[in-house]
């Protein structure tokens, strides 16, 4: 790394200054790399659907045998699943965020 990208790397107090870097650094790489495949978007569509799935499917199941074992009707596959959902929600906001 030279010194002239270690400058541009500091954070400034100003925003807008690393919103237009940022933009900018995205560009160069767009022009370098070009589109992401069709099979990438295709993909990445399928994990997030699978991060979102996965933990609302574990909690609906636990849940599930929670009840068997008790006898309590819905009352923890009810709560497991939305605790899933949220879980899986919440996972696949992060996984976004870091693509």
């Amino acid at each position: 790394m030279n010194a002239e990208s270690l400058e541009r790397r500091q954070p400034s107090p100003d925003g807008m200054a690393d919103a237009v870097r940022k933009r900018q650094d995205r560009r160069v790489h767009w022009l370098t790399e070009g589109e992401p495949s069709m099979a990438r978007f295709v993909g990445q569509i399928g994990i997030l659907g699978w991060i979102i799935v996965a933990p609302t499917l574990l909690g609906l199941f636990v849940g599930r045998w929670l009840d068997r074992m008790f006898g309590s009707g819905i009352f923890w596959s009810a709560a497991l699943l939305m605790l899933g959902v949220a879980v899986g929600f919440w996972s696949g906001w992060r996984w976004m965020h870091r693509q």
